[in-house]
């Protein structure tokens, strides 16, 4: 790993962990074990770093989704998907979603962390879009904004409340109202 990707992983899970405002500098490097000298090196500017720390997320996040999805029959990934948000959640290190985080700390739609949150959010929706497609759902495109908004409504709720069974049962039910095709009717 280079120390640019060592700085890159630190800072992620510092910001991840303690927020993007909360985070200084001096604790950074410390944590990446450089000298600030050398993080500056690397990352001119906090913003930078922060930028770099969300595109790594980016990658390693949708990877590991991908990875969760290959391994399920077409038919099941929507399910699939919101199991792997369940056990997401369930993880000891889970402090909601990296991309929410920095939407909420970056408010500006034009602050680069939240064009990258944005960014995030979409390319999230279109991979669902391709499940819902392939798993045959009549609407794909709307069964695939449903989904997401459970998703992210069970992210937010476990960050919130922690995980609580009676969530997990509820974005469960959603999905399974979702795929037998109760959920994909366009609203009048």
């Amino acid at each position: 790993m280079s120390t640019a990707e060592k700085i890159a992983e630190s800072a992620l899970n510092l910001f991840y962990r303690q927020g993007y405002h909360a985070t200084g500098v001096e604790q950074l490097s410390q944590v990446a074990g450089v000298t600030k000298k050398t993080l500056y090196r690397y990352f001119p500017s906090k913003e930078q770093l922060v930028e770099a720390a969300l595109q790594r997320r980016d990658v390693e996040f949708l990877a590991r989704l991908q990875q969760e999805l290959a391994a399920a029959p077409a038919e099941q990934r929507p399910q699939t998907y919101v199991e792997f948000i369940a056990a997401w959640a369930q993880e000891a290190d889970f402090n909601g979603c990296a991309f929410i985080n920095a939407a909420a700390e970056y408010a500006a739609p034009s602050e680069r962390p939240h064009v990258l949150a944005k960014a995030h959010k979409e390319a999230l929706l279109a991979r669902l879009v391709e499940v819902c497609a392939a798993a045959g759902l009549a609407q794909p495109v709307l069964a695939a904004h449903q989904l997401f908004l459970i998703g992210e409504g069970l992210i937010v709720a476990c960050q919130v409340n922690g995980v609580q069974a009676s969530t997990l049962a509820a974005a469960r039910q959603m999905v399974a109202w979702l795929v037998s095709g109760a959920g994909t009717s366009a609203p009048a």
